[in-house]
């Protein structure tokens, strides 16, 4: 699998910065229109779990306003195949005192929802169902992921809820350098992933 994710808009892609995360503009495979993303920093968690588990703890930050919330996610086995893919899966969980004002409106735009979610209470952890649809992934200035050369972005597609697929995002991830993003699968999905989000980011 030479490219995952091309650039066809020919626009370079801004970097995210321990200061601030940012919105980044990316075509998908095969698409004209733009694919804006979401960035956020990511740090390991020092919690003892299986080998299989990843947790990480995720901050984004714009407009005086700081989201923080965990990412949990468990994958058993690397991707594999003709066209490498693994099944996975994981859950947000909910962190006190998270600001997610900025990061709601900023996935607004990203994920092409029509309406900010109402007031709705929080919950503690958000699981989904997830493929790993690239490993070893490298990342270009325009926001092109290709395995030539090998890099180490790992490239996820969500499902939400656990078990069904009422909305469908991606979610690539970069723990060596701290980054990662939520990127657009469908313009559909958008008004129910801002509703789900906002509960636990």
């Amino acid at each position: 699998m030479s490219a995952v994710v091309s650039n066809t808009c020919g626009k370079p892609a801004k970097t995210v910065s321990d200061a601030k995360a940012s919105i980044v503009s990316r075509a998908a495979a095969g698409s004209v229109e733009e694919a804006p993303a979401v960035m956020f920093r990511i740090t390991s968690s020092n919690e003892l779990t299986l080998p299989s588990v990843q947790i990480y703890d995720c901050v984004y930050k714009a407009r005086g306003k700081t989201a923080k919330f965990r990412l949990q996610l468990r994958q058993d086995r690397p991707a594999s195949g003709e066209i490498p893919m693994a099944p996975a899966e994981g859950k947000f969980i909910a962190v006190g005192g998270s600001e997610n004002t900025a990061l709601i409106e900023d996935l607004k735009k990203a994920l092409e929802a029509k309406h900010l979610p109402k007031e709705s209470g929080r919950i503690t952890e958000l699981a989904f169902g997830a493929v790993v649809i690239g490993e070893r992934q490298s990342r270009s200035s325009g926001g092109a992921y290709s395995d030539k050369p090998r890099g180490d972005w790992k490239l996820i597609k969500l499902f939400l809820p656990r078990g069904g697929d009422d909305g469908e995002v991606y979610l690539n991830l970069n723990p060596v350098s701290g980054e990662a993003e939520f990127s657009i699968k469908d313009s559909d999905y958008g008004d129910y992933l801002l509703e789900q989000f906002a509960k636990v980011l």
